[in-house]
């Protein structure tokens, strides 16, 4: 449920402070539930890295059939292995950490399932509070599943490696717009709304990928629950707006936490929430997609 406190618009004007929380009450009638844009565009992935993930043009994200699991190690499980796996890269601006991060996604006309394989140093944070959780190691998944996706609406989960969650509604009454050098414009006004995603499940698990120990996370997203503008159908054809971030904080050499961010689609450090047009695309694909068939 929404969470209503005072109205307030939010202005700004530095990187961290995206992630306080405030709350815009909206006015008027919302969306109703759609089955989402289909812009006409074609989304494929270019050819595979040598640990079998790809550099995304599309996150392609396929059919469930009613007897696949989905909620199971993604290392281990049958209906993760045959998918496509996606690798988040490094932003230029983060520190020399290096570690391995992939992704997959699937659906069915109720839900969205993100599945995360992580490696290297990736802790919990079992006492931060909720709207703290991305002060420390964890994945972001940002959506726009809205009718315009124009950044007025769009959604960021905060999912943590031993499985606690937090839900924000992001919401503008205008689309944000990157400034004339091309940066995202940090002043752009916006409202963020806590929000409880009733029915999400969080599993976590762990084995070995890339020859290192590794996290994994899949993330069962009721799209029903999510905020009225951004509720959708779930169709094969369904093309929306997406990214994955990874944030890693190490400590360097003054004892300062350092942030390494790494991301599906490219943009600048902790600038997502003020650049959704820089989210790329989530195509719900066929079973018998051709791209499906060559990758098994």
């Amino acid at each position: 449920m929404m969470k209503k406190r005072t109205a307030q618009t939010l202005n700004f004007k530095g990187l961290t402070t995206f992630k306080m929380i405030g709350v815009v009450l909206l006015a008027g009638s919302l969306l109703s539930v759609w089955p989402g844009c289909k812009d006409g565009s074609t989304d494929s992935a270019s050819a595979p890295n040598r640990d079998g993930t790809v550099r995304p043009v599309a996150l392609e994200a396929q059919p469930l059939k009613p007897a696949q699991h989905a909620m199971a190690n993604p290392l281990l499980a049958s209906v993760w292995k045959n998918a496509q796996w996606f690798k988040l890269a490094k932003a230029q601006s983060s520190s020399s950490a290096t570690v391995h991060t992939k992704i997959a996604a699937a659906f069915t006309p109720a839900y969205l399932y993100i599945a995360i394989v992580a490696t290297g140093p990736y802790q919990g944070a079992p006492t931060a509070a909720a709207d703290n959780l991305w002060r420390h190691d964890c994945s972001e998944i940002w959506l726009d599943t809205s009718r315009k996706q124009n950044g007025t609406n769009f959604f960021e989960l905060v999912v943590s490696p031993s499985g606690r969650t937090h839900g924000v509604w992001h919401q503008s009454s205008t689309p944000p717009t990157p400034t004339s050098s091309g940066a995202p414009d940090l002043n752009h006004p916006y409202g963020l709304i806590p929000w409880n995603i009733k029915g999400l499940v969080v599993k976590t698990g762990s084995g070995t990928w890339r020859d290192r120990n590794a996290v994994t996370t899949v993330v069962k997203i009721p799209i029903a629950s999510l905020p009225q503008p951004l509720r959708f159908i779930s169709k094969t054809g369904g093309r929306f707006r997406i990214n994955v971030l990874r944030y890693v904080w190490q400590p360097n050499a003054a004892g300062h936490r350092k942030l390494t961010q790494y991301s599906l689609f490219p943009v600048p450090l902790e600038a997502q929430a003020f650049a959704p047009y820089l989210m790329g695309r989530l195509a719900l694909i066929s079973s018998n997609d051709a791209n499906l068939a060559l990758r098994r």
